[in-house]
């Protein structure tokens, strides 16, 4: 009885002596029970199908010749033994049993049961992709023709194309499920381990639950899991799990069948990791209040997950503004506000950094101390909201939360205080503000012994004519000494030598990285300069000989000379035009002398300097020369279209002087609450401050730059008098 004995895989020892190629065993176990060649294994396989698919060619004839009819003998997917020994390749062995039994060639063509074995060939044919025809049927959802290509040729279950992608994942990214549940049915069912369709990873290690979570196919999701659970767990090549991926994508559907596991006693298996050890609470803050709900719920702990940069969830909530999300997550765990990134700025830094006013009230209602939070640098939220010039988050929150004026004087690790940060920024906004409360102490002395005036006054000591923000640091230098700041006595020394102490301000404005840009600042200045004087110059020159109202013709008297000499309006036309025509020649020969290589330093500043001044008379002139054309050429009858058009042209530039300096007003009010009203009209400052900065208060530039442009029209209308 021993002879059919069988054991774990259904195999008895005919299969075993088929197996390893025992002729003479196979022989005395069919002569003792012919039957047994009849007994199939676990795996639907007979004896002979085994002989077959080692290529053992006497074993086969031995059971052929013993036990008639093995050679109908089909296994669970329909094939016989020679079917079985062209998928193996054994070419040989199917030439040789049909020599010697030519009645057997029929089993070739057994279309009701299987393929030949050129058809098995087509089979395993690909695409220039490495598609099997396997990977085509199952991205177009074909049920019935992957059926029979899984049952003729069971191996694509595991063919790759040249992304590592196999079958599985074409029917996952595809989103059909039916498609998903047959191949891993087949590879339960046949000879292909069904733990290696599932786990097979492709070129970015990626499994088939990861292609279903990116294109948000919950149902293939669900199919993934109930097979392997533990799909959930197996990160890509960049340590993207599915879950993570899920989120991110945007594919909530799969991020819920993933997280709410089909036995509310267990937990998901889902791993949470992202790319740069960022956690699925990362992405699921910025994208669903519901999937955070669910993570938080499911891991607490994520709250206070970090990423490689050392952020947390509510750090990316704070960056983002997303309101809600925030609250939701200092309502779990309000410690999180506390905790900072591998910058030292915490939750509420990062929230004043991106202007994010809701986001910083909220941390401070939830969380009254975070006002007492310093970064690395020791600067508080309010530090960090001046430096990122959000003085609406300082102007919003000051005004909620009155107490917290005393942020307003504190000193960072450095010595400055917000005052410090804003004059370093040039942000004048931010300095009118803090001038404006009388809380601000503005002669606080940071560690390299700067006040707010010396750090104003020692940005602008140097390069102050071609620094792009030069005005608005000599504006702000001008500010705070009219609102009776002083210096430092270690300052006052370095700079009236003209000198910088040691410290940030001196690395600022010392080295050879600066004097390495300024020559391209300058040329970059002059080249722009050079172009507008060439072009005031070709039209003053061109307006010269083409005079309004022409001249006088050959048959009378004074030929050759303008019509309208005797006029008055003409001969301003002709000062003004010649005026502008010798400026501008003369700016070019500056700013050319300036752009030479040759030329020092100094001299380039003094050669740009007075090209912008003879710039600026060149303009006026140009200005008053075509409004006086406009004049002389119209009749007495339109004298009022006269008069307003010699207002417009001639108005212009006194009223840019006037909008170029409305922060005059911005001046005033600052002086009316940090001084009295006397000092308004009558604004003093330091002796020493006189000599530094050479411009007069900032509220007498409005009267002055018009003064001196109504003075220049005035010199235009006096010489024509001669």
């Amino acid at each position: 009885m021993l002879a059919k004995g069988v054991d774990s895989s259904g195999r008895i020892p005919l299969h075993y002596a088929a197996l390893y190629g025992h002729h003479d065993t196979v022989k005395l176990l069919l002569k003792h029970d012919p039957s047994t060649a009849y007994q199939p294994d676990a795996n639907g396989s007979f004896p002979i199908h085994i002989a077959a698919s080692r290529g053992n060619v006497p074993i086969i004839d031995q059971i052929l010749k013993q036990c008639p009819g093995t050679d109908e003998l089909l296994d669970e997917w329909g094939r016989n033994f020679l079917h079985v020994a062209f998928k193996r390749g054994k070419l040989d062995v199917v030439k040789k049993i049909i020599s010697k039994r030519p009645d057997l060639r029929k089993l070739l063509n057994d279309e009701d049961n299987a393929h030949s074995y050129e058809d098995t060939s087509c089979l395993l044919s690909v695409t220039l992709e490495g598609n099997t025809v396997l990977h085509i049927v199952a991205n177009r959802g074909h049920l019935e023709i992957a059926k029979k290509i899984c049952r003729k040729e069971i191996s694509l279950l595991v063919a790759a194309n040249t992304r590592l992608d196999t079958p599985l994942y074409c029917a996952a990214r595809a989103g059909d499920d039916k498609m998903v549940s047959l191949i891993i049915q087949f590879a339960r069912e046949g000879e292909i381990e069904k733990k290696r369709v599932l786990r097979a990873k492709n070129r970015d290690e990626a499994n088939a639950l990861h292609e279903a979570a990116k294109y948000n196919h919950r149902s293939v999701a669900k199919v993934l899991m109930e097979e392997d659970a533990g799909l959930a767990s197996m990160p890509n090549s960049i340590g993207m799990s599915p879950l993570y991926l899920a989120i991110a994508a945007g594919s909530l559907d799969v991020a819920k069948a993933l997280l709410r596991s089909s036995s509310s006693e267990k937990a998901s298996p889902a791993s949470y990791g992202g790319p740069n050890k960022k956690t699925a609470l990362h992405a699921a803050v910025l994208l669903s209040r519901e999937i955070t709900e669910d993570i938080l719920q499911w891991k607490p702990m994520l709250a206070k997950g970090v990423d490689c940069s050392g952020r947390i969830p509510l750090h990316y909530v704070a960056s983002d503004g997303h309101h809600d999300m925030a609250k939701l997550l200092l309502k779990h765990d309000p410690s999180t506000a506390f905790l900072s990134d591998a910058n030292g700025l915490f939750p509420i830094h990062i929230a004043a950094m991106m202007g994010n006013i809701t986001i910083v009230d909220q941390i401070l209602k939830q969380c009254p101390d975070a006002d007492e939070l310093l970064d690395q640098d020791g600067k508080n939220f309010l530090h960090v909201a001046f430096e990122s010039g959000k003085l609406d988050v300082v102007r919003k929150i000051i005004s909620k939360r009155p107490d917290l004026k005393k942020l307003l004087n504190d000193q960072d690790n450095k010595g400055n205080t917000p005052l410090h940060t804003a004059v370093k920024y040039n942000d004048q906004g931010s300095v009118h503000f803090l001038l404006r409360d009388k809380t601000v102490c503005i002669n606080v002395i940071n560690h390299d012994g700067f006040t707010p005036l010396d750090l104003a006054y020692s940005m602008s000591v140097e390069d102050q004519q071609f620094q792009r923000n030069a005005a608005e640091v000599s504006y702000i230098a001008s500010c705070l000494a009219f609102t009776k700041a002083v210096s430092g006595p270690r300052e006052l020394h370095d700079s009236e030598s003209g000198k910088l102490s040691t410290g940030e301000t001196k690395e600022k404005l010392s080295g050879d990285d600066k004097f390495k840009k300024l020559p391209r600042i300058e040329v970059d200045f002059g080249r722009d300069y050079v172009l507008v004087s060439l072009l005031i110059a070709t039209v003053t020159f061109a307006a010269g000989f083409t005079v309004p109202g022409g001249y006088v013709a050959d048959d009378h008297p004074g030929r050759g000379t303008a019509v309208l000499a005797k006029e008055y309006a003409f001969k301003v036309f002709l000062v003004s035009d010649a005026t502008a025509l010798v400026c501008s020649l003369v700016a070019t020969s500056w700013l050319i002398i300036a752009g030479m290589s040759t030329t020092n330093i100094d001299t380039r500043r003094r050669a740009n300097l007075g090209a912008i001044n003879c710039l600026r008379v060149a303009s006026l002139g140009m200005s008053a020369a075509f409004a006086m054309g406009i004049c002389v050429m119209l009749p007495p009858s339109c004298k009022r279209v006269s008069i307003l058009l010699c207002f417009i042209v001639l108005g212009f530039p006194l009223l840019h002087g006037l909008v170029s300096n409305y922060d005059s007003r911005s001046f005033l009010k600052t002086m009316s609450i940090r001084q009295e009203y006397r000092e308004c009209i009558c604004p003093t400052r330091h002796p020493h401050d006189k000599k530094r900065l050479g411009l007069p208060w900032p509220g007498g530039r409005a009267i002055w730059l018009p003064l001196t442009r109504l003075g220049t029209y005035a010199i235009f209308f006096l010489l024509a008098m001669l």
